[in-house]
């Protein structure tokens, strides 16, 4: 059996210290700011100078994977003799997927012996993230290729993130929210609770007066759900306080053996803003 090289993309939000212990390869996303100086891999920003950039009005701007980067690193990996599994954002949300999937297409006429599979993951940051942490488990536990392309093909409308955004201005900004909508629910406070839906685009499915009703919407409609609570994730931007909270809270009304707390990157950062809060988890 070949080895298998778990690859996603850089809107993941997996923690470093996770990235690491499972050898998950990033294809990297960029951004940049109006000073046109991009970041993404040969150059990074700390997430306080890139929440405070933000906060203080200026406008960060992503650009997807492109396909030349795609096709570096799964190369990389082809070359050790490995088959390729990558597990990418939301065709809805970006061009990713497309990117990375032409890039395979590419290279499997060079390596006609092995295996490239992207995944449309519908979803975005640590749903997304959580189907990539699954797939290595399942590889180290030495599943077949295709179990856990099945895996991921079968159970990805499982894995589910509900968030609120404290401006929606940012949504808007990008593309990912009528701006009229954003603008009257900033005007009366209204916070929605947003989520990716099956098709893989965001959708409000409940509202919520301030941040202390959007929070404990979050939690309840988390608690109440017919979910695989044995390993959940917490994430933010530039909020780890709430995060905290939120996570103390949970361990009081349940047991987890894992919960993740993790800060969301640039690539989404750049349309919720700072101040996010949100859960990711896998629905039963």
């Amino acid at each position: 059996m070949k080895n298998i090289s778990i690859i996603t993309d850089g809107s993941c939000d997996i923690p470093v210290e996770v990235i690491e212990k499972y050898d998950i390869k990033l294809i990297p996303l960029h951004f940049h700011f109006e000073d046109n100086i991009e970041y993404g891999s040969e150059r990074t920003m700390a997430s306080e100078e890139f929440y405070r950039r933000l906060a203080n009005g200026e406008i960060a701007k992503t650009s997807a994977s492109s396909p030349s980067s795609a096709i570096d690193l799964m190369k990389e990996e082809l070359d050790k003799g490995n088959d390729v599994i990558c597990v990418a954002l939301s065709s809805s949300l970006s061009c990713t997927f497309n990117n990375i999937r032409l890039a395979s297409l590419e290279l499997l006429d060079s390596y006609p012996n092995q295996r490239i599979t992207v995944i449309d993951s519908l979803t975005a940051s640590m749903a997304m993230g959580m189907m990539v942490i699954k797939a290595c488990m399942m590889r180290d536990e030495r599943y077949s290729y295709d179990q856990i392309v099945d895996y991921l093909d079968e159970t990805k409308h499982a894995y589910h993130v509900e968030f609120y955004v404290n401006d929606l201005q940012y949504l808007a900004r990008g593309g990912r929210l009528n701006p009229a909508i954003a603008k009257i629910g900033g005007l009366i406070g209204i916070k929605p609770i947003l989520s990716v839906t099956d098709n893989g685009a965001i959708e409000s499915v409940c509202k919520a007066r301030k941040t202390s009703g959007a929070i404990k919407q979050i939690k309840d409609r988390f608690l109440a759900s017919s979910t695989e609570k044995e390993i959940i994730c917490i994430l933010h931007s530039n909020n780890l306080d709430k995060a905290l909270a939120l996570k103390a809270d949970l361990e009081l009304e349940e047991n987890f053996s894992q919960v993740f707390i993790t800060e969301i990157g640039p690539s989404i950062g750049s349309h919720t803003g700072p101040e996010c809060l949100g859960l990711a988890y896998l629905k039963n």
